[in-house]
């Protein structure tokens, strides 16, 4: 991708620190770089911007509004830009009181990055903020950009290139979900994947491995690691999570919370899955189905969801109708969940064994997992996890694992409940009808039993 940037000669060493930011495959038209001696200086560059560049950055300051050469570059770009029919020229604004010193409507209709300090802190935000608009109006025009010519504004036109971004790397997200490390997924083949869907057509597999190199410094594919060749989750974040196979995840939980009785503690462990349950729980609590629960929970945003009922039903310190506790530990980031971090608690009792133990144990327990240990049982990534889930379910009369069944298909190293086990397991079939039947055939002979949501 190729980009001129517009601005006064003040701003050259703005220029060169905003391109330190920039990515390899993005290459920044510099005049003193570029210009051989002899050129012709004003031809030069109004080829460059209407025949050879991608995008025209336009650096606003109070010298660049009252700079000729920066108005003539401007109006080439207009031009270029009605020719190509999408957007071609991207504000940045330098100096607030510039912008409110525009005349023209051209510029001031439309969305713009704003630096307004000359930090690294500041360059850099605004060299991202750069990478991601023109990154989304690329994706968008592999998709089909609508001419400018028609009604839809150029804010419309970038927030519908947003949400194809978002669209695509949920997708990719999706797909690549099931495979870890061990077991990862080719590129091409993640690529065959979204073209049988109709998505990135036309991309070869050098442009697609590009594209996830941009997904991965827009965060849009947070945890997910790839090394040119293969992809794979690293480590699932809560954000994303939530959204994968949500259909499933809350027809798992409406039927979880069907299990549920009047004045029963109930152990709910942290995941998007569980997050779906408190929902359910709470949303049963304002319809007066139960009453006197007792939930202890180390995920944080479950316990907010629980008591996010506190204020609308305005609930006492001291109700009949709802108890929260949460676990101790340490709060990890990614899944906002409390867990026992070795360092501190690798001699005492994990913070759901230690409550369970005082209140008598739970009535039911759900637990979430992250994939299969071989053929014998629900497994974890990280050792910590095991603190959390095992005595979870040791301190619980009934046992619920609910987990989608893209899970069945995930190879994890932890294992913490034997399929042995009297375990029910809340799932669905949706979309893993071979993953499921093939679970179906490892717990035939266990104590585990399926439940269908």
């Amino acid at each position: 991708m190729k980009v001129f940037m517009s601005h006064s000669s003040r701003q050259k060493l703005f220029v060169k620190e905003v391109r330190r930011y920039l990515p390899e495959h993005i290459d920044l038209w510099i005049d003193e770089k570029q210009l051989l001696i002899g050129d012709d200086f004003g031809t030069t560059i109004k080829k460059t911007i209407e025949e050879e560049v991608d995008f025209l950055i336009l650096v606003i300051d109070n010298n660049a509004i009252e700079s000729e050469w920066v108005i003539r570059e401007f109006n080439w770009g207009l031009k270029r830009e009605l020719e190509l029919g999408r957007t071609f020229v991207l504000p940045i604004l330098l100096e607030k009181d510039a912008w409110d010193k525009l005349s023209d409507e051209n510029i001031k209709k439309r969305k713009y990055i704003h630096c307004l300090e000359f930090t690294d802190t500041a360059i850099k935000s605004a060299a991202s903020d750069l990478i991601n608009e023109m990154f989304a109006l690329v994706c968008k025009q592999l998709k089909g950009t609508p001419n400018l010519n028609q009604k839809n504004s150029t804010v419309k036109l970038l927030e519908d290139a947003d949400n194809f971004t978002a669209n695509v790397a949920e997708k990719i997200r999706l797909l690549v979900y099931p495979y870890r490390q061990k077991t990862p997924l080719d590129l091409i083949n993640l690529l065959d994947m979204l073209k049988e869907q109709s998505y990135l057509t036309d991309l070869s597999i050098f442009e697609f491995s590009s594209l996830i190199g941009r997904l991965q410094k827009q965060n849009l594919l947070t945890g997910i690691v790839s090394d040119g060749e293969n992809i794979w989750v690293q480590q699932e974040h809560h954000d994303w999570k939530k959204v994968i196979y949500s259909d499933n995840k809350k027809k798992i939980a409406k039927k979880a919370a069907s299990f549920i009785e009047s004045g029963f503690i109930i152990a709910l462990d942290s995941g998007s899955t569980t997050l779906e349950i408190a929902k359910n729980i709470t949303k049963g609590l304002k319809m007066q189905l139960w009453e006197n629960l007792t939930i202890i929970t180390n995920s944080i945003p479950a316990a907010q969801e629980l008591l996010s009922i506190s204020g609308e039903m305005a609930l006492g310190d001291k109700n009949n109708l709802l108890k929260v506790f949460m676990t101790e530990g340490r709060i990890r980031p990614n899944s906002l969940a409390v867990v026992d971090d070795d360092e501190i608690f690798n001699n005492c009792d994990s913070g759901f064994q230690e409550i369970l133990k005082k209140i008598g144990g739970a009535d039911v327990c759900f637990v979430g997992a992250n994939g299969l240990f071989e053929e014998k049982g629900f497994a974890v990534h990280n050792s910590f996890e095991l603190k959390s889930k095992i005595p979870l379910l040791e301190h619980s009369k009934r046992k619920f694992i609910v987990c989608d069944p893209s899970k069945f298909r995930i190879k994890e190293q932890k294992i913490f409940v034997d399929f042995n086990s009297p375990l029910e397991v809340i799932t669905t079939k949706d979309g893993y009808e071979d993953a499921f039947e093939e679970f179906s055939q490892i717990i035939q002979l266990t104590n585990t039993k399926i439940i269908l949501a």
